[in-house]
This record gives structure tokens, C-alpha cells and sequence, in this order.
């Protein structure tokens, strides 16, 4: 017999339902992905077009053109390895942000844990991120087969895993902020995507770090000791600042747990408020 009850309203109990309904995730996730290339001609292509063409155009422009150092390996390389961190990042928040209001219409009609929703729906994410490696991969091979050097660098990869995972929570915590009001309003997804856009300047993806003199730029963007970290437990370039990455993880943990208290408390009206 089936009991129903209120939930609780305490984290454990939020993700005890999330693991109850995680064969939802699957659903959710496969939904996520069939909006990316939905009423397109090219289809599946673009899910290598979209990680691809920028890549190449950052490499011919701030590589070659611009002559952007990038600390002594290839920039194709280093710009491929700051973009795959980067925009992981980036595109989960979009991604979850978007999460309520692309499934409202199923909120509307059956239960469903929130809380699966913003996690599932970044699904595309991941998927770019999985193109990213597989290009580095392939670039990795290239370099070793016409100089003969060997650019990756495993015995820091513990780095990059650090910077994977703190970039992941730190794009649930700010998605659990903004996917509720984003429901109601579209100005928070356009807002959030000129957001990233100067945020992607301030943070080291086309460029090496700053120097001493904007030290202090370093503290204040969460996302800078990621990207520095990921690349530096990849290609073994730069230096890693265990204060810095400390102050990222701090800020990470505040945001995550700041947004699961504000989408517990925000997400049950959210879809009678629209």
C-alpha cells in the first residue's frame, strides 16, 4: 500500500527521493539531448560543430594571429584544455538553468523530484565535454607523432579531477538559484549568457594567467584556480595555489549549499506562479 505523506524538507531526505526516482534521470537526461538537435538538418553533426568551430577559431585567431603565449605547448592544445573545463561550466548552468521551464509542462501533471531536473538536463554538457577530450586526445597523439613530445602530463591528472568536480557543483549550486526564476522570466537565461561572456574574459581559457599586478582578480573568480588546476593536471603548465583553490572550493560549498536551500524552498509554487 502506498502512504503519502509530507516530505521533509532537511538535504538526506531530498536525496533519498532523487534516488528514488532516478530512473528518471535517464528520461530527463535523453530529453535534454533530443532538444539540442531538434528541428535541424544537420542533426547529430552539430553535436561536434558546436565544441569544434570554436576551438578552431580561437586557436587561428588568439594563436596565430594575436600570438597569445600559452606557457609553452601548443595552443591548440592549451586552448582546447581550457575550453573543455570552461565550458562545461558554462553550459551546465545553461543547461539547468533552462531545466524547469523546459519540462514545466510535465511539472504541471505528475511528481517529480525537482531536484532531478537541473541535474538531468545538463546532460549535453557532459556530452561536449566527452567531444573536448576525445579532440585532446587526438591533438595529444598528433603532437607526439610530428615533434615527438609528449605534452600530457598523468601524474598530476588528480588536479584536473579536483577541477572537474568543483566545476560541476559549482554549476548545480548556481543552477539551483536561477532555474526557478528562470521559469518565470526569460531575462535570467539572456542575462546569465552575457554574464558568461565577460566571466569567460576574466578567467584564464584563451590566456595564461595574469601577473602579480591582477593577483587579486584570481581571488575573486572561483572558476580561475578550476581552469588553472584542470590544465595544469592535464598539460602540467602553471602553478597550482592550494590558498586559491581553497578559496574556490569555499565559495563552491556556499553557493551549492546556499542553492539547495533556496530551491527547496522556492521550487514547490514554482510552477503555479507562472
Amino acid at each position: 500500500e502506498w502512504v503519502i505523506e509530507p516530505r521533509r524538507e532537511d538535504l538526506m531526505s531530498r536525496l533519498r527521493d532523487v534516488w528514488r526516482y532516478r530512473r528518471l534521470m535517464r528520461f530527463f537526461a535523453t530529453k535534454s539531448l533530443e532538444k539540442m538537435i531538434r528541428r535541424t538538418v544537420l542533426g547529430p553533426i552539430w553535436l561536434l560543430i558546436r565544441p569544434l568551430f570554436p576551438i578552431f577559431v580561437n586557436t587561428f585567431i588568439f594563436g596565430g594571429v594575436l600570438g597569445v603565449g600559452s606557457d609553452g605547448v601548443p595552443y591548440f592544445l592549451f586552448v582546447t584544455t581550457g575550453s573543455a573545463i570552461w565550458e562545461l561550466f558554462s553550459a551546465a548552468t545553461m543547461w539547468g538553468t533552462r531545466s524547469l521551464d523546459l519540462n514545466r509542462g510535465l511539472m504541471n501533471r505528475i511528481y517529480i523530484p525537482r531536484l532531478i531536473l537541473p541535474l538531468a538536463t545538463m546532460t549535453p554538457a557532459y556530452l561536449n565535454f566527452v567531444i573536448y577530450m576525445v579532440v585532446l586526445a587526438v591533438g595529444f597523439v598528433y603532437y607526439h607523432t610530428t615533434t615527438g613530445v609528449n605534452y600530457f602530463t598523468p601524474a598530476h591528472l588528480g588536479w584536473s579531477l579536483a577541477a572537474l568536480a568543483l566545476s560541476g557543483v559549482l554549476s548545480v549550486g548556481i543552477s539551483l538559484w536561477t532555474s526557478v526564476p528562470a521559469m518565470q522570466a526569460r531575462d535570467v537565461r539572456f542575462t546569465l549568457g552575457y554574464v558568461f561572456g565577460f566571466w569567460a574574459l576574466l578567467t584564464p581559457v584563451l590566456y595564461p594567467l595574469p601577473t602579480e599586478k591582477y593577483k587579486w582578480l584570481v581571488a575573486l573568480n572561483p572558476m580561475t584556480p578550476v581552469v588553472n588546476g584542470f590544465k595544469y593536471g592535464i598539460l602540467g603548465i602553471g602553478t597550482i595555489s592550494a590558498r586559491e583553490f581553497g578559496v574556490s572550493t569555499a565559495i563552491t560549498l556556499v553557493v551549492f549549499v546556499s542553492g539547495m536551500w533556496f530551491f527547496g524552498r522556492a521550487e514547490a509554487d514554482a510552477a503555479d506562479k507562472v
